[in-house]
């Protein structure tokens, strides 16, 4: 919402709605601003914040007939069916929700909280309420389709009237990108069908009628001027055309598929039984790697040596209910540990603690362990985590007698490090000036830090630098203590050197030095073609050598986004692709999953059985050159010696494999690479013929085979 002073007119904003997000406090020009529009038949919407709400804005709420009792913290998933969209609004535990009531002439109830059957959604005829906060943490398309809905519920059609323009250039682009995608989706249903795979045929042409179903009520909307169907049914158009991709590539019988366990998930179960249950349904959906959150905000989800056991979980060990659950569902279990981060004021509100509280390990060991900017701040640029600084190495050394404690008391298959970095800084709000910090760059350097100049550069590169020793040093005692665990990294997929400057994170040196099995990289908010550069880019820094999975945030994806990444990991040639998290996995994504990527189990995590793997995908890269060079109608357009070298190659590679021993590593990498421009040469005809799907179909193969190569290397 805007700042109004006293000189504010109505006339001045020319509005009709007014949108107030995550409401907490109001000023009493903004109090006598809004009665004003209210009062001249405008209307206002008001959304639940992130905290505690001030009497100011509960006194103006309730002269307009909305009761808050107050802003609650969701200790359990709380849904509601919407009356008008059938949409299901998932809160995860730690977010915030309002406890209120309607007393006006006109009140309405749009919905209900399923649980305690407190309001959900209310109001009048001159101002809505949605009792919880907007835009945090619920999934996206729900968030708005409850947003619109409420709008013409409380005042008809009015989105209709309120919608964007579609102009006649917006439209044509529109209508240009779903054809792109349609193209792609007729053009997998095709080569499916030339290569006989195995893909549920049935579900590919509906979805695919309903693209064109969709593109027909677009134009239909468009031409009549219904602009909010019109983009409605854009969407839909691209999601359902993006399905058909998904269900229609073949199958991936040698793939990562990996989900994380969150915290709120965890302590919303109510005993053993039930998280077993739902880890056991998590298989059954197709996942073969869960990252179970047992380090969070300082705290362990299991009873610890160390740490205090998460405040929420009384009588029973999570951690060891888990690791028995997967395993006997045939699935890997990686406890996901926060590093650096050791407390969190979001955290904090749902143990009914101070949010200020540093958290229980600085608490405890004192404040001259925690990471501190120029001014003494223990939160940088106002972000919700504290930290320990990578540089301390009582603290450090701290944090690998806990790291240590997991893999010793649980048989869990791996550790993925998490906030394994320093948070978000700016040029001027730099962390590092705690006296650990500050004394070890000045022992290393000579040179006391500055947030500017040649200093600051050595600075920045010496942070670098203490967090990846941290990661070589705490793999080396890992690996030492348990031979054969996997250590992995959730970290951010942003561009390397504004990643190394900003957060101090260089995982793909990690990867390079085999310090972690796999990278998992984030990529939260990128297109489709910017998600594509960076895994381009990423593979071409580590030459190969790393595993790279892309990591994709389920709360902000449609059903059709879903599947479109998927997809593009796939085409990318990495070796699978992993989700979070856990909390916002509903049933509509689980059965995309389960008709389509996973309909079949994976037989295999790549870098368990490194040989064999790249044997399967080899020999799936043979049926498939087979089946293209088979027939008249497949045959794919090139100098015939360049295809019998793509045979002999290939029939060499399939030999050193059968016969391989740890000599042969180099000569098959050099196969590989000589294969993979032979094939480039091979498929160069394709594109030109709108054959592209093709080439990814074969091409894809040799990138998973030569990066499994790579990490046998170090085996």
């Amino acid at each position: 919402m805007c700042n109004f002073s006293e000189s504010t007119r109505i006339e001045d904003v020319g509005v009709d709605v007014i949108f107030f997000p995550l409401a907490l406090d109001i000023s009493p020009e903004e109090v006598n601003f809004l009665d004003k529009f209210l009062s001249s038949g405008g209307k206002v919407i008001v959304t639940a914040g992130v905290g505690p709400i001030s009497q100011t804005l509960k006194d103006f709420l309730s002269s307009h007939g909305i009761i808050v009792a107050e802003n609650m913290i969701a200790k359990t998933n709380l849904n509601s069916k919407h009356k008008i969209r059938k949409t299901y609004v998932h809160v995860p535990s730690g977010n915030f929700y309002s406890a209120f009531d309607i007393e006006s002439s006109d009140k309405k109830v749009l919905a209900r909280w399923k649980e305690s059957d407190q309001v959900a959604v209310g109001g009048s005829n001159e101002i809505a309420y949605i009792g919880y906060s907007w835009g945090q943490n619920v999934d996206r398309d729900d968030d708005i389709k409850v947003f619109l809905g409420a709008l013409d519920f409380f005042w008809r059609d009015i989105t209709t009237s309120l919608a964007m323009e579609i102009t006649e250039q917006e439209y044509k682009k529109i209508l240009r990108d779903i054809n792109i995608i349609q193209k792609e989706a007729s053009s997998v249903i095709h080569v499916s069908e030339q290569l006989d795979l195995s893909v549920p045929k049935y579900q590919l042409k509906r979805h695919y009628e309903n693209g064109q179903d969709f593109i027909n009520e677009f134009n239909s909307d468009y031409l009549f001027g219904n602009y909010l169907p019109a983009r409605e049914n854009a969407e839909s158009a691209k999601n359902e055309f993006s399905i058909v991709y998904a269900l229609g590539v073949p199958l991936k019988n040698v793939e990562i598929r990996a989900i994380w366990l969150d915290r709120g998930t965890i302590v919303g179960m109510k005993d053993a039984g039930e998280l077993s249950s739902y880890i056991k349904d998590l298989s059954r959906v197709g996942f073969n790697i869960i990252f179970f959150e047992t380090i969070n905000a300082g705290y362990s989800m299991y009873p610890s040596e160390y740490l205090k056991q998460n405040p929420l979980i009384s009588g029973w060990d999570p951690l060891k209910v888990a690791v028995e659950a997967a395993h006997s569902s045939g699935i890997e279990l990686h406890a996901w540990v926060w590093t650096f981060a050791v407390g969190n004021s979001r955290h904090n509100l749902l143990l009914g603690q101070d949010v200020g509280y540093t958290g229980p390990i600085i608490s405890e060991k004192g404040k001259n362990w925690a990471l501190t900017d120029k001014n003494g701040a223990l939160r940088i640029e106002m972000q919700p985590e504290t930290w320990i600084s990578p540089a301390n190495p009582e603290a450090c050394n701290f944090l690998k007698t806990i790291f240590s404690e997991i893999i010793s008391k649980y048989e869990v298959d791996g550790l993925q490090l998490d906030y394994i970095r320093f948070p978000f800084q700016k040029k001027y709000t730099q962390a590092g000036f705690d006296l650990p910090t500050k004394s070890a760059f000045k022992t290393a350097s000579g040179k006391n830090p500055t947030e500017e100049g040649i200093v600051n550069k050595i600075w920045i590169e010496w942070k670098v630098k203490t967090v990846s020793d941290f990661v070589r040093d705490i793999s080396a005692e890992l690996k030492k203590q348990r031979p054969g665990i996997k250590i992995s990294a959730a970290v951010f997929g942003i561009d390397r050197p504004l990643r190394l400057r900003t957060i101090n994170q260089d995982w793909e040196s990690w990867l390079l030095n085999k310090w972690i099995d796999v990278a998992y990289p984030f990529y939260y908010s990128f297109t489709k073609g910017e998600i594509q550069a960076k895994i381009n880019a990423e593979k071409e820094t580590v030459s190969f050598s790393g595993i790279i999975i892309p990591a994709y945030n389920l709360r902000i994806l449609s059903i059709g986004e879903l599947a479109e990444r998927i997809t593009q990991s796939r085409n990318s040639g990495v070796l699978g692709f992993a989700l979070f998290a856990a909390e916002h996995l509903n049933n509509e994504k689980k059965n995309l999953l389960k008709i389509g990527p996973f309909r079949e189990k994976a037989e295999y995590i790549p870098y368990n059985h490194p040989l064999v793997s790249s044997q399967k995908l080899l020999d799936e890269f043979s049926v498939i050159i087979d089946k293209f060079a088979a027939g008249k109608n497949l045959s794919v357009l090139s100098n015939s010696e360049i295809q019998k070298e793509v045979y002999l190659l290939t029939n060499e590679l399939n030999n050193d494999f059968k016969s391989f021993t740890p000599e042969k590593i180099a000569d098959i990498e050099k196969k590989l690479i000589n294969l993979q421009l032979k094939v480039k040469d091979w498929l160069s005809l394709e594109k030109y013929l709108d054959r592209d799907q093709r080439a990814l179909y074969i091409s894809t193969y040799l990138d998973q085979i030569r990066t499994l190569v790579n990490y046998m290397k170090s085996k």
